[in-house]
Formats: C-alpha cells, sequence, structure tokens
C-alpha cells in the first residue's frame, strides 16, 4: 500500500537551486528531474541530464541541485512498506536516467490527478505508483537509443492487450510496418524481452481468468472470448500457464496460481 504525503510537478527553480538534507526525510521521496542537475551518488556528486530518476529511503541523506542552469523536478513524498518497496528492486538513493522516449515523465501528472482529486482514490494511486516504480525498475533492460518502430510495436502490444480473442498474426503485424516477418519477431523480442505468441498467451489467459472471476461463463464460452477455438485447447494452455485447470481455478480463486494438481 501507498500513502501520498504530499506532490508535486513542474516545480521550476533558478539555476543555483540546491537542496541538502543531511538526514532526509521520515517517509520515502520519488523524484524525477526534468532538467539537467547535480545528484549524489555514493559519496559523488556529479551532473545527471534531463530525466534522472532517484528514489531515496527513509531518513536517508538527499542532495540535488541545478547545474548552472533552471531547474524542473516532479516530486512525492509518500510512505509504504519497506518489504513493499524492496519487490520492485530499485536501487536506493541512486539517480537512474530514463531515456526520453521511454517518455519517464507520463506517470507523475496521473498520479497528481488521483492524489488532488481526493476521493475514491486509494486503489487508483495504489496501482499508478506500483506501474510507475514497476516501470522505472526495468530501465536498466532498455537500450541506450529508441528501438526501430518502438511507438509502433509499443501501440500494437496495447492492442494485443485489449482485444485477445483477435487472430493476431505476425505476417500481418510485419506487413503493417513494411517489414519482414522475421525482422518484426526479432524487433518485437529485443523491445519487450518476450515474443508476440507469449504476449497474446498472456493477454489470452489475463482475460479468462477476469471473465471466470466475473462472469457465470462456462469454460467453452470463454475459451471463445479469448480467441480459443478449441476450448481443450483453452484448458491445456490455462493450466500450462497457471498450473491449475480453468474451473478449479475458478473455484479456489487466485490464492491457487502456482498449485500444481488438478
Amino acid at each position: 500500500m501507498f500513502q501520498i504525503i504530499c506532490m508535486g510537478i513542474g516545480y521550476a527553480h533558478e539555476p543555483d537551486f540546491v537542496i541538502d538534507r543531511r538526514e532526509g526525510y521520515p517517509h520515502y521521496l520519488a523524484l524525477l528531474v526534468r532538467t539537467k542537475c547535480r545528484l549524489r551518488s555514493g559519496d559523488e556528486i556529479r551532473p545527471y541530464p534531463p530525466n534522472t530518476f532517484v528514489l531515496y529511503d527513509m531518513n536517508t541523506p538527499q542532495f540535488y541541485a541545478a547545474d548552472n542552469e533552471p531547474y524542473v523536478d516532479d516530486w512525492i513524498q509518500f510512505t509504504s512498506e519497506p518489504k513493499i518497496i524492496r519487490s520492485f528492486g530499485l536501487p536506493l538513493n541512486e539517480p537512474i536516467t530514463i531515456p526520453e522516449w521511454a517518455h519517464p515523465e507520463q506517470y507523475f501528472p496521473i498520479i497528481c490527478s488521483a492524489f488532488f482529486r481526493g476521493f475514491n482514490n486509494d486503489a487508483v494511486i495504489n496501482s499508478l505508483m506500483t506501474a510507475m516504480l514497476t516501470d522505472y525498475s526495468a530501465i536498466s533492460l532498455l537500450p541506450n537509443k529508441p528501438m526501430p518502430f518502438f511507438s509502433e510495436l509499443v501501440t500494437i502490444r496495447q492492442q494485443i492487450g485489449a482485444q485477445p480473442q483477435k487472430d493476431w498474426r505476425a505476417e500481418e503485424l510485419a506487413d503493417s510496418l513494411h517489414i519482414s516477418v522475421s525482422h518484426f519477431h526479432r524487433l518485437y523480442k529485443e523491445t519487450f524481452r518476450t515474443s508476440l505468441t507469449q504476449d497474446v498467451i498472456h493477454s489470452r489467459i489475463e482475460a479468462a481468468k477476469n471473465l471466470l472471476q466475473g462472469t457465470g461463463l462456462n469454460a467453452a464460452e470463454i475459451a471463445l472470448r479469448c480467441g480459443y477455438t478449441n476450448p481443450e485447447h483453452f484448458s491445456r494452455q490455462f493450466k500450462k500457464s497457471i498450473g491449475i485447470s480453468p474451473d478449479r481455478w475458478r473455484r479456489q480463486g487466485r490464492g491457487s496460481e502456482g498449485n500444481i494438481g488438478d
């Protein structure tokens, strides 16, 4: 669970701006500096490029400053359980530079909107904070420059998640980008660290789990809605992915994921 104490986006400061909190905060600070800046890494204060993110631990010194030019940052002061923060695998108190093409700023305005809306927002904030920290934890896996067709591949992946029932064919997707099928497969794997086939299966299994939990449809009907023409194939793939059959998963709920046997 995350509880935001206060936050701000687009805070602008003069070229001589410096923050040096020797004892830090008694809570966490997520800081995204939009401009060139100077930050502490270990015992050294170094210059960093725009779009550098730091997740400061509780009661830890914080140093961030302008680098002889106007300074702009986004920030969130929040509380959470240490074990939850550790689960993301983000290095605490260490700057992480996020490629501009990865749109590092996208989360802060959305989280800010949910926070200042002030009603029915706990679940939304938890989801958004989880998404942001999960995304930033994967920054080290991203290439240093944008992959070819990056935005187009992201759109394709979003469509797969939104329309799992569709018959997604690499030949048609490659043709839409005017590249060969082998090139498409290679780019997809390099960009997302998974294959098109695995993404389609994942989106269908997730859609099936939602239908199993939220509707009274039987397994055969759910199979059709998730893009499977053969209910037996759906059941086999579901069990291979989750460890138990669709019917048993429905009976026992999420707590049974990963249990083998039927």
